[in-house]
C-alpha cells in the first residue's frame, strides 16, 4: 500500500484534532508555550551551562509528546461514535490502527530522542508507551483523574509511597534481569490495551459515550461561565449545592436588607453576573475541601506518622497546583461569567440605586480586585504553612514563585468590559500555564543565586505600575462596564 493511500485512509482521522482547533486559539497557545520553553532553555544555556539547557529541552520534549498523544487520542475517542462503530465498515479498525501506530511512533521517537543522549533507549520507549496507556485510560475514564490527584497528594505518606516504590522496584528488577521478555510482553500487550479503549458500539460503548459527552458539554459550559446541573445529574446537583452552601444564605440576607443604594444594588447584581465565581461559591468550596482534607489527615494520623517535612520539600506539588488554581480562579473565569450574563445585565442596570457610568466602573473594579487579592493572600498563607515544616533551605518555593508571578496578573481584572468579546477556552487556560511556567523560571533564577527579595520587589513594583496605568485607562476613561460586550 502506497503512502498516498495510507494517508487517504488514516490522515483525516489524525488531522482532525488540529482542524478542530484552527479557530479556537489553542494553536497559538501551543506556539506561545513552545517559544517560552525555548526561551527558558536559552536562558539556562547563558546563565548556567549547556547541560541545564538540555535538561529543560528534555522536559519540554517529554511533556510535548504526552500532550500531543492526549489530544490525538481524545480526538480518536470522540470520533469513535457508537453508530459509526457499528454502521460504517472499517471505521473502528482504522481508528484502532491510528491509535496503535501513533503509540508506537511516539514511543520510538522518545526512545531515540532520550536514549541517544541518556542511554537505555529501550527503557525510555517502554516507559513512554506505558505512560501513554495511562493517559489514554484517563481519557476513557475521566474520573480516574480524581483518584490520580489523590494518590499524588498522598504520596509523601508512608503506605502510599511504599506501595509505589515496591511496584517501581519490581519493574526495575524485571528490566534488569529480563529486558527482552519485558519488551516482548509490552509490545504485545500495550498496543492491544490501547486499541481496546476504542469500543465497538455495544451498550457499554453507548453508555460511556453519553457520559463522556455530558462531561464535554459541562466543561464547555464552564468555558462560557455557566454553572448548571444540566449535564451533571443528581450527584452533580448535590455536589453543586454542597460546594455553594453559603450562597442561598447570602442571597436571603441581601433580599431582606435591600435598599436603593449603590452598594446594595451591586451586591445583589453580583449574584447574577459573577455566577459560580461569586465569593460565596469560593468560600463554600474552600470550607468543604478544607473539611475533607482535615478529616483525611486526622484519620491517617491515627494509623501513620505524617511526613510534613516531605510535604514541604516537594511532596505536596499537587496541593500547590490546587492552591495556585484557587488564587487564579477569579481571573480565569471572569470574562466568561460576565459575557454569559450580558443579557441579564441589561435588566440589572435598571435596579433602583444601581450605579451608572464611571461610578459603576469604579465600584465594580474595586470589588473584583478585592476578591482577587483576598484569594491571592489566602493562597499565600497556605503556601507559607506548607513551607513551614521543612528544614531551612529545603522547602519547595515553586508555589511561592508562581504566586509572585500571579500578583501582577491580577491587574488584568481591570478591562474595558464594554468591548469584551466572547472568550475561548484557550484564553482561560493560558493564565494558569503562564503562572506555572513563570514560577518555574523564577525558581530557576533562585537556583542560580538570585535573591527571592528581588523577585518580590519586581512583582510588587510591576503590580503597582499596572494597577495605576490600567485604572486610569480602563476604568476611569472607559464606557460603563455593563452590559458587557455591547461594543465588542
Amino acid at each position: 500500500m502506497t503512502m498516498r493511500k495510507l494517508w487517504e485512509q488514516y490522515g483525516p482521522l489524525l488531522a482532525t484534532p488540529f482542524q478542530q482547533r484552527r479557530h479556537t486559539g489553542e494553536l497559538w497557545v501551543w506556539l506561545a508555550l513552545l517559544l517560552l520553553s525555548v526561551a527558558v532553555a536559552i536562558a539556562c544555556a547563558i546563565f548556567a551551562d549547556l547541560n541545564a539547557a538540555l535538561v529543560v529541552l528534555g522536559i519540554d520534549a517529554g511533556a510535548s509528546v504526552l500532550i500531543l498523544w492526549g489530544i490525538c487520542f481524545a480526538s480518536l475517542r470522540r470520533q469513535n461514535h457508537p453508530n459509526a462503530a457499528r454502521l460504517v465498515p472499517g471505521h473502528l479498525d482504522r481508528l484502532r490502527r491510528c491509535a496503535i501506530g501513533l503509540l508506537l511512533f511516539l514511543s520510538l521517537i522518545t526512545a531515540l530522542l532520550f536514549g541517544s543522549h541518556l542511554g537505555q533507549p529501550l527503557a525510555w520507549g517502554l516507559g513512554a508507551a506505558a505512560l501513554m496507556l495511562v493517559v489514554a485510560a484517563f481519557v476513557r475514564w475521566i474520573q480516574l483523574w480524581f483518584y490520580f490527584w489523590i494518590v499524588i497528594s498522598l504520596a509523601f505518606w508512608g503506605p502510599v509511597g511504599a506501595a509505589c516504590m515496591r511496584v517501581w522496584s519490581g519493574l526495575l528488577q524485571w528490566y534488569t534481569l529480563q529486558p527482552a521478555s519485558l519488551a516482548l510482553l509490552a509490545v504485545l500487550i500495550l498496543p492491544w490495551l490501547v486499541s481496546r479503549l476504542l469500543q465497538d458500539g455495544g451498550p457499554a460503548h453507548q453508555a460511556n459515550y453519553r457520559a463522556a459527552e455530558k462531561i464535554r458539554l459541562a466543561l464547555a459550559e464552564q468555558t462560557r461561565g455557566l454553572s448548571t446541573a444540566k449535564y451533571a445529574g443528581k450527584t452533580g446537583l448535590t455536589m453543586m449545592r454542597l460546594f455553594s452552601w453559603p450562597q442561598p444564605l447570602w442571597q436571603r440576607y441581601l433580599l431582606q436588607h435591600a435598599r436603593p443604594a449603590a452598594r446594595s444594588a451591586l451586591a445583589r447584581a453580583e449574584l447574577v453576573y459573577l455566577g459560580n465565581l461569586h465569593w460565596t461559591s469560593m468560600l463554600g468550596a474552600l470550607t468543604v475541601i478544607s473539611a475533607l482534607l482535615a478529616i483525611g489527615a486526622t484519620v491517617f494520623a491515627q494509623f501513620y506518622t505524617l511526613d510534613w517535612a516531605g510535604l514541604s520539600s516537594g511532596g505536596g506539588f499537587g496541593l500547590q497546583i490546587g492552591i495556585i488554581s484557587m488564587a487564579l480562579n477569579p481571573l480565569i473565569g471572569l470574562a466568561a461569567c460576565l459575557h454569559r450574563s450580558r443579557r441579564e445585565q441589561a435588566l440589572l442596570i435598571l435596579l433602583p440605586g444601581m450605579p451608572r457610568g464611571q461610578a459603576l466602573n469604579r465600584l465594580m473594579a474595586r470589588r473584583l480586585l478585592t476578591q482577587f487579592y483576598l484569594q491571592w493572600g489566602f493562597a499565600l498563607v497556605l503556601i507559607g504553612l506548607m513551607m513551614a515544616p521543612a528544614a531551612p533551605g529545603q522547602a519547595s518555593r515553586v508555589g511561592l514563585y508562581a504566586l509572585l508571578l500571579a500578583l501582577p496578573m491580577g491587574t488584568y481584572m481591570l478591562r474595558d468590559w464594554s468591548r469584551q468579546s466572547a472568550p475561548v477556552g484557550a484564553h482561560q487556560v493560558l493564565p494558569m500555564m503562564l503562572t506555572i511556567a513563570g514560577g518555574g523560571v523564577l525558581a530557576g533564577l533562585d537556583w542560580l543565586g538570585v535573591s527571592i527579595w528581588i523577585s518580590v520587589g519586581l512583582s510588587l513594583s510591576l503590580t503597582l505600575f499596572l494597577l495605576q496605568r490600567r485604572w486610569q485607562r480602563l476604568v476611569l476613561l472607559s464606557p460603563a462596564a455593563m452590559p458587557v460586550g455591547r461594543w465588542a
